[in-house]
């Protein structure tokens, strides 16, 4: 029986979703629950499931930061996203890389059954793979994942050249990786769609619809057709980036960092980050990181840790501090500090101590 963990801040949304469960005899159970993301995660890192459901808005950390921050210790764990009508293309597009499945509300009995059953086909044929075409898949995905990030890079730096070289060895690892027509079509037109994507994020007179066309690509009816297409997209993806060097995309992130440093203290989410940006959620994770070099919960935990150090040593209480960073769960601020010094609050509080005697 598989192990499944559901976060969403909804009661009854949690609730529907065990009852569907055991209604229809699923071969899952559920072994935890959360109402918000830094319970989630907590939950996450405690039981290590096999499946994570979660909502997209959900308070403390949002879908997307609890995912980012679980995949560090449950690397194996397959996560479906629940997405509201706002985030549909969100969900549909940029979080395919990475989100096994998505399931838009309402959840009902069908879906979920198709999104868990769906998992488990992809276990099912994980089981029955080859071990050497395993591993060599799996290297392949890896250079595919370097691919998609530099190619991402390229775009929000306005490197047309090295986008150009990127783009041939990604249709190079997708034709490697999905030989055949319907595997690779549908493959290649996610790849499409969040290049596109975040292009339409980073310039925005590029019109939502101009780039890829999901009718267009589902009338390539072989390889050579479906590489045509996606070479054509990828062309136009090209010819808008241009050598502008005004730093705007730079000041951004000045200013919210700027914003973080004020208000660390405060619930602040990834998609709330993002709302206050004008950005959507999936192009600023992916902004954050090219300019900061480091994922924004990494980022912010860091922060937080940073001024509970400095609190600690200006003698502060440890229950005090925890509420003070923004840990308004005691327990998990003292995990969360260990993990990042090596040892408890009180220890460190002790040691500086010492020092000072």
């Amino acid at each position: 029986m598989y192990r499944l963990v559901v976060i969403d801040d909804e009661y009854i949304v949690v609730q529907g979703i065990k009852a569907l469960i055991s209604r229809l005899k699923l071969d899952y159970e559920v072994v935890g629950a959360a109402y918000d993301g830094i319970q989630g995660l907590e939950v996450i890192r405690s039981e290590k499931p096999d499946v994570v459901i979660t909502d997209i808005r959900i308070p403390g950390l949002d879908g997307l930061s609890v995912i980012e921050a679980a995949k560090e210790d449950c690397p194996d764990t397959y996560f479906i996203v629940i997405s509201g009508y706002s985030e549909f293309v969100y969900a549909q597009r940029a979080l395919t890389l990475g989100v096994k499945d998505y399931i838009d509300k309402p959840v009902t009995a069908d879906k979920l059954k198709n999104a868990l059953t769906r998992i488990e086909d992809e276990w099912a044929k994980t089981r029955h793979e080859d071990n050497r075409k395993a591993q060599a898949n799996r290297e392949k995905f890896q250079e595919l994942e370097r691919i998609f990030e530099s190619s991402v890079k390229c775009i929000t730096n306005c490197d047309a050249a090295a986008f150009r070289e990127e783009c041939r060895q990604a249709i190079r690892c997708l034709q490697e990786l999905y030989p055949e027509l319907q595997d690779f079509r549908r493959e290649f037109y996610k790849h499409l769609c969040v290049l596109s994507d975040v292009l339409i994020e980073s310039q925005k007179q590029v019109e939502r619809g101009s780039l890829v066309s999901f009718q267009e690509m589902e009338k390539c009816q072989s390889i050579e057709a479906v590489q045509a297409y996606g070479k054509s997209v990828l062309s136009d993806i090209s010819k808008h980036l241009t050598a502008d060097q005004t730093g705007s995309k730079h000041r951004v992130i000045l200013e919210l960092l700027t914003y973080l440093d004020e208000h660390y203290d405060q619930d602040i989410g990834l998609s709330e980050l993002a709302d206050r940006a004008g950005m959507s959620t999936a192009y600023l994770s992916v902004l954050f990181k090219t300019e900061v070099g480091t994922s924004y919960v990494k980022y912010l935990t860091d922060l937080r840790i940073k001024k509970a150090k400095k609190l600690l040593q200006d003698g502060y209480k440890v229950n005090e501090v925890s509420e003070m960073v923004g840990y308004n769960n005691y327990r998990y601020f003292c995990d969360i500090f260990k993990k990042h010094e090596g040892m408890t609050p009180n220890e460190y509080k002790g040691n500086v101590w010492k020092a000072e005697g």
